[in-house]
């Protein structure tokens, strides 16, 4: 039990045996609560949430009809440990318990994540940098070549550390924002208009990465809009995002979350418009579904609530919105790429611990999740 749940349950306990709400809390507990959730308001609203909750409810399974559409006919992305990114055909990945791997005389190094933007033509990559460059995607190397001498890098011009963290569709950097957001929980928006109309393969400043730092989310989408981020350490943080004033693209940035030490990162950022419920995966393989409604919007830059109890020793690896009728892509440490159906993942409230749902070899670990469109559908009888 960490500290945090360890208040918690104090909270409750100690509002059940008050007489008078007014000797409730004693100046060290005060203390405790602020420094734990940065403010009494915070730590008394996560008591009520727990005090609150059903006990002994069971995660519910959830029945969906999967259909295949021709979403699973469109292109996915592949980012690998060595740098390079690569067009794969979206059929390649099939959905089901055994993984894709890359074979071990391949030309490239495992896969480190997959991204899915549809069936656009024209898309935007951006860097660790925080460059981006307009191309046609049929410009990204393809999968079923990648033994080819020309990669992404020679196309795009990368410098020596630098490779795609992500993409998006073209239409998405055409109107309302651009936001982008970092490990250490820094993050900025820009209004669309920034980027200009055309396509350049140049490679022009998005946003600025201090020394250390990598971004781990770029995002666009209409002005107005919530902002989600989630952190390693189980926490996540959901926010307007009018909170984040439109800079210049040379810019670091504001403070989006506020991190718990060292080992603490941010792990996901999506935009919350829409969203009706999230995935969360940890690198040992626990994961879960919850409603997105289960996250109220609070301010920005604080440690947020509790997204997953998590085992000693694990971490969130990530958080994504889902659609259960859909699937799941998890990517792990030594280049295995699991799809599954998002309904694998059980749904269940905040505290809960989650489910084991990909059983990992020794010394593995889950790097990566997004969601993917359909990928099967049940046999007709």
């Amino acid at each position: 039990m960490d500290d945090r749940d360890a208040l918690v349950k104090e909270l409750i306990r100690l509002a059940r045996d008050a007489e008078e709400p007014q000797v409730l809390l004693a100046d060290s507990l005060r203390d405790q609560a602020t420094a734990a959730f940065d403010s009494l308001e915070e730590a008394l609203a996560a008591a009520l949430m727990e005090s609150a909750a059903p006990r002994g409810r069971r995660p519910q399974k959830s029945e969906v009809e999967r259909r295949l559409t021709e979403a699973f006919e469109h292109p996915l992305y592949v980012a690998t440990a060595d740098g390079k990114y690569f067009s794969l055909d979206g059929p390649v990945l099939e959905t089901g318990p055994s993984p894709y791997t890359v074979d071990d005389d391949d030309e490239v190094d495992p896969i480190t994540a997959v991204h899915y933007v549809g069936d656009s033509d024209d898309v935007v990559l951006f860097t660790t940098t925080g460059r981006y460059f307009g191309l046609d995607r049929r410009m990204i190397p393809t999968w079923d070549r990648r033994d080819q001498p020309r990669t992404i890098r020679d196309i795009l011009f990368l410098e020596a550390q630098e490779s795609v963290c992500a993409i998006l569709p073209r239409r998405k950097v055409a109107v309302g924002r651009v936001i982008h957001v970092t490990r250490e929980g820094k993050g900025k928006a820009s209004d669309a208009s920034e980027f200009g109309s055309g396509l350049d393969r140049s490679g022009l400043d998005a946003f600025l990465v201090r020394d250390g730092d990598l971004p781990i989310a770029v995002l666009g989408g209409p002005t107005e809009n919530t902002l989600f981020c989630a952190s390693r350490q189980g926490q996540g943080i959901h926010f307007d995002a009018d909170d984040m004033r439109s800079m210049g693209r040379k810019a670091v940035g504001v403070n989006v979350m506020k991190l718990q030490g060292d080992d603490d990162a941010v792990v996901s950022a999506f935009l919350g418009r829409h969203v009706r419920q999230v995935a969360v995966i940890t690198e040992l393989g626990f994961g879960k579904r919850l409603d997105f409604s289960e996250f109220r919007t609070q301010g920005r830059g604080g440690q947020g609530m509790q997204v997953i109890r998590l085992n000693p020793g694990d971490g969130v690896a990530g958080v994504c919105p889902c659609n259960p009728a859909e699937d799941l892509g998890v990517t792990t440490d030594q280049g295995r790429v699991f799809r599954i159906p998002a309904t694998d993942l059980n749904l269940m409230g905040r505290p809960a611990r989650g489910d084991q749902v990909i059983e990992l070899r020794a010394q593995e670990r889950i790097l990566h999740l997004s969601a993917l469109p359909c990928g099967s559908a049940p046999e007709a009888s």
